[in-house]
């Protein structure tokens, strides 16, 4: 499930439920998207970690701000997926 977290500059940034992995350890998926012209540009990570898992569309400039960005929330959408999947159980 995609939750939303905000949207700055017409680039919308999503995240999933808590996902495990089979060794046990928890992630995050989260999503950029911003439409351009007939399109969509994207980037997919995870925290922790900011790995990117897949990225179309947006300049290596603008990758490194939004993984930034990412970074500097990564604790509240952390504490909103928690409070997410409480209410769920």
């Amino acid at each position: 499930m995609k939750n939303f977290y905000s949207e700055v500059d017409d680039v919308t940034l999503t995240y999933s439920d808590i996902k495990s992995t089979a060794d046990g350890m928890e992630y995050i998926r989260i999503y950029f998207e911003k439409p351009i012209e007939g399109d969509f540009a994207f980037l997919e990570s995870v925290i922790p970690g900011l790995d990117i898992k897949e990225t179309e569309g947006f300049s290596d400039g603008e990758v490194k701000e939004l993984l930034d960005y990412a970074n500097r929330n990564a604790f509240i959408i952390w504490q909103l997926a928690k409070e997410g999947s409480a209410s769920i159980a």
